[in-house]
C-alpha cells in the first residue's frame, strides 16, 4: 500500500485516531453509493452526504468528506447548501482504489445544525428517519 500523494488529508493524519474531535462543516450535497456484498445476488444502494470546509476550531482540516447518511444527519431536516453542522468524530484511514491510503472521519455523534444567523431552522424531511429506502427516495428527488 502507498500513501496517496495528491489527496492525502494531511491535517487529518496529524490529528491521529486516538481520540474524538469536534468538527464543523458546511453541507454540500447528498447522494448514494452502491454497496457490493459477497454472496448476495444484487447490489444495494446506501445514502450518503457530503460536507465541505471541514474544520476544527475554525481551522480547515480538509476541503470535503463523504459520510453515510445516518439517522443523526437525517434528523437535522432538509439541509440547504452552506448549512453548518457540528459533530464529533474520530479520524480513520482507509484504502482507496489502487491500494492508496486516505483519511476520513467516522462514527459521527452529537450531530447538530449550527443555528442560522436569521434564526431559521431546517425543514423536516418527510418519512426519512424510518428507513434507508425512504431516504434514498428523498435523495433521488433532490438530485
Amino acid at each position: 500500500m502507498t500513501i496517496h500523494d495528491s489527496n492525502v488529508r494531511e491535517k487529518l493524519l496529524q490529528l491521529g485516531s486516538q481520540k474524538r474531535y469536534n468538527f464543523t462543516a458546511e453541507y454540500a450535497r447528498c447522494g448514494y453509493k452502491v454497496t457490493y456484498r459477497r454472496g448476495l445476488d444484487r447490489d444495494k444502494l446506501a445514502p450518503t452526504i457530503m460536507f465541505k470546509n471541514v474544520k476544527i476550531n475554525n481551522n480547515l482540516v480538509t476541503d470535503h468528506l463523504w459520510f453515510n447518511y445516518t439517522k443523526g444527519f437525517a434528523e437535522l431536516g432538509k439541509l440547504i447548501v452552506g448549512d453548518v453542522i457540528s459533530f464529533n468524530a474520530r479520524v480513520a484511514s482507509y484504502e482507496k482504489l489502487g491500494h492508496k491510503i486516505d483519511y476520513k472521519l467516522e462514527h459521527p455523534t452529537k450531530v447538530k445544525l449550527v443555528p442560522h444567523k436569521n434564526g431559521k431552522d431546517a425543514l423536516p424531511i418527510p418519512n426519512t428517519t424510518k428507513g434507508k429506502n425512504e431516504l434514498l427516495g428523498y435523495i433521488m428527488l433532490e438530485n
